[in-house]
């Protein structure tokens, strides 16, 4: 499958039904390592470029999927097409919808978050297997015995939810002792599942602008949305050089047919 690069952050243009087929291949393979999921969305890519660690992370992960209308539309101002919007939340709810239900542990929050995450999941989704639970708050001290508790347990899947970077440098780093067979980073949608964060409603998630909810509700997220205008101004300049490479090329072909 083709990927499309970002500001060097690569994407794979899928549809949330092919991410699932992706996610079911994964829990096929029984290797010992835990294969990173990544729902990528422009505030990434941006601490990418600041951030050789993270940018290779990126790069290196099994699956990335665009979540965000802005990686959409980096994309077609590249000249590419990313079929849809693969957001986290949607990858959450549908893993633990799938049936017969993977063993699923739920790693991030403050503490508390996660536990409820599981009883309201629990609740609304029978069926499902939530092996385990532990907080995000957790001191770098502690890394390991976080990591031995979530290997004890034996999940499929992990959900990480402690935000980015974190998350996804959490995972990678320890993706051959986790004991998953799949882990995604899945930033504040334990709070989501738990009921202590409402998600925007549908008419500003179809017109994407959940970023604007997120923003009215929380205004120290300002901050952190300024990103955005870095990111459209680096793909605006990688637009530039793509099209002004495409025409020193069109004229060197021209010169050369003249010869």
């Amino acid at each position: 499958m083709g990927r499309i690069e970002i500001l060097g952050v690569e994407f794979y243009p899928i549809t949330l039904e092919g991410a699932m087929q992706a996610v079911d291949w994964m829990l096929s393979r029984d290797d010992g390592r835990t294969r990173l999921v990544v729902t990528g969305n422009p505030l990434m890519v941006i601490a990418a470029q600041k951030d050789p660690e993270f940018m290779s992370i990126l790069r290196s992960a099994d699956l990335m999927v665009p979540d965000g209308v802005g990686i959409l539309w980096a994309a077609q101002k590249l000249g590419k097409k990313l079929p849809e919007r693969v957001d986290g939340v949607s990858l959450v709810y549908r893993t633990l919808q799938m049936r017969p239900s993977p063993r699923v542990f739920l790693l991030g929050g403050k503490p508390g978050v996660a536990e409820k995450a599981r009883l309201a999941a629990e609740k609304d989704m029978p069926g499902v297997r939530i092996c385990g639970t532990h907080h995000g708050y957790f001191h770098a001290a502690e890394e390991d015995k976080v990591v031995q508790a979530i290997a004890e347990k034996k999940p499929d899947v992990l959900f990480v939810g402690m935000g980015s970077p974190k998350q996804e440098k959490f995972i990678w780093k320890n993706r051959h002792r986790l004991g998953a067979k799949v882990a995604v980073g899945v930033g504040g949608v334990l709070d989501i599942l738990s009921g202590q964060a409402t998600r925007a409603p549908e008419s500003f998630q179809k017109a994407g602008l959940e970023w604007l909810f997120r923003l009215v509700r929380e205004p120290r997220r300002l901050k952190a949305d300024l990103g955005l205008l870095e990111f459209v101004a680096r793909v605006e300049a990688q637009a530039f050089r793509q099209r002004k490479t495409k025409q020193e090329g069109e004229e060197d072909d021209a010169v050369n047919q003249l010869w």
